[in-house]
């Protein structure tokens, strides 16, 4: 009897990770797509609290939009270790935006609440950011995310 016990009718299951075209920080490989996601991240948050004006604050939404297209398209194609960064990375952006949404619609009920929303959109800014700093220095050294589905690292 072989080793590995194949026969005609059972076959070992077929993993699905693209293949690598180079080493590094390339955006080919796994771990360049991982950290473009985490600095994509922290770039969309940290521009939506710059901007915040109607025209500019666009560019934060176009990048965190550019991110999520970028996670998305990678997930469940990429190394068991990327995908949990890949998971992490499309929550922090949805949870993000969805508490932010939700602090500036407090300008609308009041203005008096005005202050409350800036101090809403800060707090889920530097949270999304500490998140994704964390997750990036994770993505560098190739280590999964541990809870991905959690709401702190």
């Amino acid at each position: 009897m072989p080793a590995d016990n194949v026969t005609p009718l059972r076959r070992p299951p077929k993993r699905a990770v693209a293949p690598q075209r180079g080493e590094g920080f390339g955006f080919n490989t796994h771990r360049g797509k991982v950290v473009l996601a985490h600095a994509l991240t922290v770039a969309a948050f940290a521009l939506n609290v710059f901007f915040r004006v109607p025209p500019l604050s666009f560019i934060g939404l176009a990048v965190g939009v550019a991110a999520i297209a970028l996670v998305i398209s990678n997930r469940g194609q990429a190394m068991p270790w990327a995908n949990t960064h890949h998971e992490h990375a499309v929550r922090t952006l949805m949870i993000g935006y969805a508490l932010w949404v939700i602090a500036s619609l407090l300008t609308l009920i009041s203005p008096f609440l005005a202050l409350a929303a800036l101090f809403g959109q800060v707090v889920v800014a530097l949270w999304a950011g500490v998140r994704a700093l964390i997750a990036l220095v994770l993505g560098v050294m190739r280590k999964p995310i541990p809870n991905p589905h959690g709401w702190l690292v």
